[in-house]
């Protein structure tokens, strides 16, 4: 299984269409980082369409520009969906922030949990449904 380990965060397959993203302490995410991780995130999947587990349980930060740059549609246009853990009342508020502003992102669907094993769970429903969609 391939690692990429980032500035700012982690990123693994965790399956052959669920990727593991997995913020570091303290990381102050910029727009660098935001192309990076994406970059990492596609050649990871092989272009393919993908789940995205975001745990976010450690403390970090997002720039403004980076908000920006991480809401434009292209950046999801491989995503199925997104699930973010978290624990801290500071990371949901700057989660659901940016829940927001991919709100945009309407094809993606996006939802905070406190519990990975349920994040898990509810991608992995997530990309059934697809993979059922895709064979009507």
């Amino acid at each position: 299984m391939e690692i990429f380990d980032g500035r700012t965060a982690t990123l693994s397959m965790l399956d052959k269409n669920i990727l593991l993203v997995t913020m570091k302490e303290n990381a102050v995410v910029d727009v660098a980082d935001t192309i990076e991780n994406y970059e990492v995130a596609i050649r990871l999947a092989s272009g393919n369409r993908y789940v995205s587990l975001v745990d976010a349980r450690a403390f970090a930060t997002i720039t403004d520009e980076a908000k920006k740059h991480a809401a434009q549609p292209d950046m999801y246009e491989h995503v199925i969906a997104q699930a973010i853990v978290i624990t801290s009342l500071a990371t949901r508020l700057m989660a659901n922030f940016l829940i927001q502003f991919h709100k945009k992102n309407k094809d993606v669907e996006m939802k905070l949990f406190n519990d990975y094993d349920k994040a898990l769970n509810w991608l992995k429903e997530k990309l059934l449904e697809e993979q059922v969609d895709a064979t009507r």
